[in-house]
């Protein structure tokens, strides 16, 4: 069908959404700001790579700003991370950063119990609460386990399935070793399944004559990943099964929203594979009697579209054919008889909206336009002869997804589309320059940044990152960018695959509208309109709760209003004294000064002037994080293959050149356990340095505790004297470390998780009854392993020569930061308040003088460089330096920034190092 189009002069008026008046229709009476969203916080994550091993540390910037305009928050001054295992559902590692100037950055030291496999990072603020889960940011990651793969554990093995054709059901057998993954289990250990939609779980009981068992289960026919997790007293492994390559889903969306009898319409598609994820495809439009009425074909991320005008009472499909020759048919949506459709042309310097009416009549139609949850401006105009067109430039919006909705004379919505409005002036321009091309490993890299905006410095918050560009891009693959996120993903729900890829180049931008017209009209996060709100913004630390007397409770059984005032001291190398009243509800908050670490002792009680009663109840407000919901199906997917021997190369070639970072463990019959009773949390520490030289219990410890030995390292220094030495650092406010005697160095470990050395001065202060048993290992040539979790400097720097263990486990079993216990009292409340995570610098090793550089200790960094809160000047312009690797081939330089008045810019780098 070929179009003919008799352009008529139609008036069409504009109003723009700054009157209330007497107004004939429900558009002209809206706020321009409609959307709930739109008073969100936009948060986005900068990370140092999207790959990691247990050896490493994640670091990242954050960038908080208003929705609608990018500029930094003002809102909120605390924002959380976490880092979250999403298979149990739980948060492994936490964050508290402190919001400066709409930025905050930090790091996850990862650790070698965690398990391999997909993890995310979650980042919120407490205000973003309000909005649901469309403005907490997630950043999906891959965790391996750094270990020696020519002899890693396969404990789940020998799987084999068949499809089920009368139960319509995958039949799955496999063999479980529970004793290949842990030699130390005992008792019944449990293998849990995940799939889309479903799970289920089997208890594994081992046998002395069979240490291997045969599992059997059964899923459906349209599950294509089915993952496996052996969970034992000690370990716990992780596998996922494709069960159907093939398995894939074709969606069709077009444009406007429907398809109309004999109306010509542009329908976009997108097509998954059973990862998940797009790949290019080709098929057909076929309708009902198999005739063909089109073709198409994909981009590289499954992505297009096709032209199609359907006819009266006819299906349509979309045919794919596989490699394999098997036929997948997929149904587009039905064609309505009567409606209008729409059409958005691309031109060089202009746009072009067409609307046509399957009736050809004069009716009035309504036309919003809108962006982040503001309205912009509202098109009212007459359809002539079924149809009506309005050309504009992009230069009159805003840059970002922008949205238009199709209102009838009804004022019912009746189409809708979004579409990428690109201003290649409003992004900040970012010039990175070094001072050679070239360089040798090891060489010093002078670096130096320009920002400008419209061709004017600017003064920009920009961070830098020094990378192995064939390590990055290979392990990176989904990554995005400060553009990629502000401009398009934060506006639109769901996954955004290889968003910075649309950046790249013009050309790449044009199949942006593939994304757009693939939207449909669920997917923009700014539809529900205004609610009340729930959650406060966080301005700083603060503890908060209520205080009620028991006795003041009415014959009805509510508390009766009364004030208090309380008494509040905050623990610490200076003490704080807080009073303040409570509200007639009870209410109370303490905003508390800044400070760093991992929580604060303090103690709340009433006054005295309060404390008439004897039974004042004081409640502590405790913080709740957000539920831990993601799609099972995404996080159960394989690892990216060529992720995954990227990432196995860097493993074993970084073992082989650095003996410490992964010392070969002890095997249990290396050792006599005796009356040593080994825990789930000693097992994995006697696995890996053999049974303890010292162990003190709990009992010991209670028993032979003074009024003076309340804490730790008094406790040991007066009890063992000859096992452990105590020095003082600093005055009488200053820190104490433990070395059992012998040892150049004592790597002190609680509950296997290792200490970061700038943690050192809270050990000595850990309460003796939160003590469950205290441990030394001396003589053991597997200490080191823990360097460079411990020592920022790491690898650098070298692993001291003699080093010892203290191993200490808690009541609590939570590491560090569960090892000062609560009490438990009416009228005092003794607890630990938050402070803000800490701040610590990447290191990065100095090569200034040749003649001292030790060749011998390899320096094995793909992450060169990371500085994340560099500020230009007023020119717009700041300088850096730092030393290279032994590492040669192509590096990169990645800069990205924001303005005070929220443009964003990025920009990359490459040299070469011989």
């Amino acid at each position: 069908m070929t179009r003919t189009f008799t352009y008529t002069v139609v008036i069409i008026c504009v109003f723009f959404f700054t009157q209330n008046g007497n107004a004939q229709n429900p558009f002209e009476k809206e706020t321009d700001v409609f959307a709930n969203a739109a008073d969100a916080e936009k948060i986005y994550l900068q990370l140092s790579g999207t790959t990691f091993n247990t050896s490493e540390t994640i670091w990242f910037k954050a960038i908080v700003t208003n929705v609608f305009d990018h500029k930094p928050t003002q809102k909120s001054g605390v924002l959380h991370l976490e880092l979250i295992d999403p298979l149990n559902k739980r948060i492994v590692d936490k964050n508290l950063l402190k919001i400066n100037g709409g930025t905050s950055n930090g790091f996850f030291q990862l650790h070698s119990s965690y398990r391999e496999g997909n993890y995310i990072i979650r980042a919120y603020t407490e205000w973003n609460k309000n909005f649901g889960s469309d403005f907490i940011t997630s950043v999906p990651i891959t965790i391996y386990r750094l270990q020696n793969f020519a002899g890693k554990p396969n404990p789940i093995r020998d799987v084999v399935f068949s499809k089920d054709l009368t139960s319509n059901k995958f039949s799955i057998s496999s063999t479980i070793a529970v004793n290949e993954l842990d030699s130390l289990h005992t008792g019944e250990a449990v293998l849990y399944m995940n799939w889309k939609g479903g799970k289920d779980s089997i208890l594994i009981k081992q046998k002395r004559r069979e240490p291997n068992i045969n599992v059997q289960h059964k899923v459906s026919l349209n599950i294509p990943i089915i993952n496996y997790r052996l969970k034992t007293n000690n370990e716990v492994f992780t596998k996922s099964i494709v069960l159907d390559d093939e398995h894939g889903s074709l969606q069709f969306f077009p444009e406007g929203g429907s398809l109309v009898e004999g109306l010509q319409s542009v329908v976009g598609f997108k097509y998954l594979n059973y990862r998940g994820k797009g790949i290019e495809i080709q098929g057909t439009i076929e309708d009902e009697n198999n005739t063909k009425v089109a073709e198409f074909k994909s981009n590289p991320l499954g992505m297009g579209k096709v032209v199609l005008t359907p006819e009266a009472e006819k299906t349509y499909y979309g045919i794919l054919t596989t490699n394999n020759g098997n036929t997948f048919k997929y149904e587009l949506p039905k064609a309505k008889k009567m409606g209008q459709v729409l059409s958005l042309i691309h031109k060089e310097s202009d746009r072009e909206l067409r609307i046509w009416n399957k009736e050809k009549n004069s009716d009035s139609v309504f036309v919003k336009f809108f962006n982040r949850g503001k309205n912009l401006f509202f098109l009212k105009a007459r359809f002539v002869g079924g149809m009506f067109s309005y050309k504009f430039q992009p230069k009159d919006l805003p840059q970002g997804v922008i949205g238009l909705t199709v209102f009838d004379k009804h004022f019912r919505p009746v189409a809708e589309r979004h579409f990428f409005n690109k201003l290649k002036e409003e992004n900040l321009d970012i010039i990175v320059e070094t001072d050679k091309n070239h360089y040798s490993v090891r060489d010093s890299v002078q670096v130096s940044m320009s920002t400008r905006l419209n061709n004017r410095p600017v003064p920009s918050s920009i961070s830098i990152m020094a990378v192995d560009s064939s390590y990055f891009y290979s392990t990176n693959l989904d990554r995005n960018t400060i553009i990629s996120y502000f401009l398009l993903q934060s506006d639109i729900k769901g996954t955004v695959e290889n968003p910075a890829y649309y950046f790249e180049n013009s050309e790449n931008l044009t199949e942006l509208d593939y994304l757009m017209l693939s939207q449909g009209w669920t997917n923009y996060k700014y539809k529900d309109k205004k609610k009340p709100r729930s959650f406060n913004a966080e301005n700083g630390l603060e503890v908060k709760g209520t205080v009620y007397d028991i006795q003041s409770v009415s014959k009805k059984g509510r508390r009766k209003k009364n004030k208090y005032e309380l008494n509040m001291l905050l623990m610490g190398e200076t003490s704080e004294a807080y009073l303040q009243e409570t509200d007639s509800t009870g209410y109370f908050r303490f905003a508390l000064n800044d400070s760093y670490g991992l929580g604060r002792k303090y103690v709340i009680e009433p006054t005295d002037s309060s404390n008439k009663s004897s039974v004042l109840k004081v409640n502590i407000k405790k913080y709740e994080a957000p539920e831990i919901a993601y799609e099972s199906e995404k996080v159960i997917v394989p690892i990216d293959s060529i992720i995954e021997k990227k990432m196995i190369q860097k493993i074993e070639q970084d073992i082989k050149l650095d003996p410490y970072l992964y010392a070969n463990t002890i095997t249990l019959n290396e050792v006599v356990v005796s009356d040593y009773i080994v825990t789930p949390k000693r097992a994995k520490m006697v696995e890996l340095h053999g049974i303890p030289d010292v162990v003190i219990d709990s009992q010991e410890l209670l028993n032979r505790q003074e009024k003076w030995t309340n804490n730790l390292y008094r406790w040991l220094l007066f009890n063992y004297p000859k096992e452990i030495r105590v020095d003082r650092f600093g005055s009488a406010a200053g820190f104490e470390l433990a070395y059992v005697y012998g040892a150049e160095w004592t790597y002190v470990v609680i509950d296997g998780i290792p200490i970061h050395e700038r943690d050192y001065g809270l050990i000595g202060n850990i309460p003796v009854r939160a003590v469950k048993s205290a441990e030394i290992i001396r003589n053991t040539n597997t200490a080191n392993r823990y360097h460079s979790q411990v020592f920022d400097c790491a690898p650098i720097c070298n692993p001291p020569t003699f080093p010892a263990i203290l191993a200490i486990y808690t009541h609590s079993g939570k590491g560090l930061s569960g090892a000062f216990p609560k009490y438990k009292k009416t009228n005092l409340i003794n607890a630990t308040a938050p402070q803000y995570s800490p701040i610590r610098e990447y290191y990065v090793p100095q090569y200034t003088e040749p003649s001292k550089i030790d060749w011998d200790v390899p320096d094995r960094r793909t992450l060169l460089y990371w500085k994340p809160n560099i500020v230009t000047d007023s020119k717009g312009q700041a300088k850096t330096s730092f030393f290279n690797s032994d590492i040669s081939g192509k590096m990169v330089v990645i800069c990205e920034g924001i303005t005070s008045i929220g443009k964003v810019g990025y920009s990359e780098l490459f040299y070469e190092v011989e």
